[in-house]
């Protein structure tokens, strides 16, 4: 597991510095939107008029601002991917095994164990819902990266709405959300 952990860090890392090497070219495939809408920002603001110099700063400022968290939410969403990847297919696979590799694995009697199945399925259920929480937050980002560089408003208005919706996203996962909104749909 600490050499598979190694290799896909390493993977992860070259895709990474492949990516930051060409970014600049703003219209590539092979790109987040993230990584898109910052580019985009950064030769909005490269060609602006004198007069505009000032405002473009800010909103390209403030749009890699956003960049950060879409970025690092990125790279948390693709880990978290294989691993989900890696671990639904050890649940899938893990019964046919333990029956195909039966006389190799006689003094292992704990692999086949319902204990050491349903701690796989625990951990292929928890990472699929880091991979699902980290997506949605990315997806949230670059929608609000999509706002501040679409949007005509001054970044003074710009910088206050998403001063609010960064907060938002770094107080994460709330129990108390939840619960607030199941109470208020019995309320119904």
């Amino acid at each position: 597991m600490k050499k598979f952990l190694v290799v896909f860090l390493s993977i992860i890392s070259s895709l990474n510095a492949y990516a930051e090497k060409n970014q600049d070219a703003v219209f590539n495939p092979n790109q987040t939107s993230a990584t898109l809408l910052i580019s985009y920002a950064k030769s909005v603001m490269d060609v602006a008029e004198e007069d505009e110099k000032i405002e473009a700063e800010k909103k390209y400022l403030l749009t890699y601002d956003i960049y950060i968290k879409a970025r690092s939410y990125a790279i948390l969403n693709k880990i978290f991917f294989c691993f989900s990847i890696v671990f639904g297919l050890l649940v899938l696979l893990w019964p046919s095994l333990s029956i195909i590799f039966k006389s190799k694995i006689s003094g292992w009697e704990w692999v086949k164990s319902a204990t050491v199945q349903t701690t796989v399925t625990g951990i292929a259920v928890l990472m699929f819902a880091f991979y699902s929480q980290y997506k949605e937050q990315q997806t949230y980002a670059e929608t609000l990266m999509r706002h501040v560089v679409y949007s005509e408003e001054t970044t003074r208005v710009l910088s206050k709405k998403v001063s609010e919706e960064l907060s938002r996203i770094d107080r994460g996962f709330s129990f108390n959300s939840i619960i607030s909104g199941e109470s208020a749909n019995v309320k119904k």
